[in-house]
């Protein structure tokens, strides 16, 4: 008997050791390159992946890298510097459809959180008219949502108000308090300090669509193909991330705080903004969410209509979340 329990000690020590070995050998790329855009408080399940050494404990070894816009992401992507990039849908399909060769992947970030906010005179949307409208910049995503909305108002954003780039959310709120703006589009937690500084909220993104795609992964088609089980390693370290951060409010937030530089009273009403609409399975919004992005990208001359799924779609990782996730 004595025998028999050392080989059966044996054999499962050795299958162990070979499972490991196999397990190492399944994830054919270990050092990964995310690329961000920018630094935000909605990509928190990276931060918090990177911090709580979450992506390495599913055997990879991720460098987290800040670019300055999507644009740049993209490029950085091409170029190879970058294997996996989360950010605005908008931008992964400039690398869809320029034929770069570049696919999204994998969603979960699917917060409608932008909102607009008005000096005091200004009470509603409708009142505006007439009235200068901060963005950030010409062509992205705050200019165009906020032609949709107008538009959705009756508003011709064309002819019945002023649309201005202004750069960031904190130079558009400081021009907003020195009377160079009336209107601006803020996300969380930018839109919170406006509504301390005594501006109104004329207008909420949920109004027009419950959710939509904010941020997503994505990839060039050939990394996605050949390195699988690479991006099942990342994806599980981001479900644990997940799951932590929904646990873990405080300290999430105090890790936002270190990480973007602002106010932990701000950031702790964003994390109460964002956190119930990241999903950790990679889900992309309701088809009432994905028809208002298309709507606003038709809209606004980008697109000439819906882009097939299967254009800049791989579902392979959502599809077997339940067969891979930690």
């Amino acid at each position: 008997m004595l025998k028999f329990l050392k080989i059966i000690a044996t054999a499962a020590a050795l299958t162990a050791l070979s499972w490991s070995g196999a397990s190492a050998q399944a994830i054919e790329k270990k050092d990964i390159t995310i690329g961000l855009p920018l630094n935000t408080s909605t990509l928190l399940p990276i931060y918090v992946g990177d911090a709580k050494g979450f992506f390495t404990e599913e055997g990879v070894n991720v460098k987290v890298v800040a670019f300055k816009g999507g644009t740049e992401l993209v490029r950085g992507m091409v170029a190879g510097a970058v294997d996996i990039g989360v950010g605005a849908f908008s931008e992964a399909l400039v690398g869809v459809e320029t034929g770069q060769g570049v696919k999204v992947f994998y969603g979960g970030f699917n917060m409608a959180v932008f909102d607009w906010y008005a000096v005091p005179s200004i009470k509603t949307l409708e009142e505006a008219k007439g009235k200068r409208f901060g963005i950030s910049t010409f062509g992205s995503s705050t200019d165009f949502l906020t032609r949709y909305a107008l538009s959705t108002k009756g508003i011709n954003p064309k002819t019945d108000v002023q649309i201005v780039q202004g750069g960031g959310s904190v130079p558009r709120l400081a021009a907003m308090e020195a009377g160079q703006l009336e209107v601006n589009i803020f996300a969380t937690p930018e839109k919170f300090m406006a509504a301390d500084r005594g501006f109104n909220l004329v207008l909420q993104q949920k109004s027009i669509a419950p959710d939509f795609p904010f941020h997503v992964f994505y990839a060039r088609e050939d990394f996605i193909k050949n390195d699988p089980n690479a991006i099942k390693a990342v994806l599980r370290g981001f479900a644990k991330a997940v799951r932590w951060a929904k646990a873990n409010k405080d300290e999430s937030v105090k890790l936002l705080a270190s990480k973007l530089g602002l106010e932990e009273k701000y950031l702790n009403r964003g994390y109460d903004d964002f956190i119930d609409e990241i999903f950790e399975d990679g889900r992309m919004p309701s088809e009432v969410g994905m028809k208002t992005f298309w709507d606003i990208g038709i809209m606004n001359g980008t697109y000439k209509e819906p882009m097939p799924v299967e254009k800049y779609w791989v579902g392979t990782f959502h599809d077997t979340y339940n067969e891979w996730k930690p």
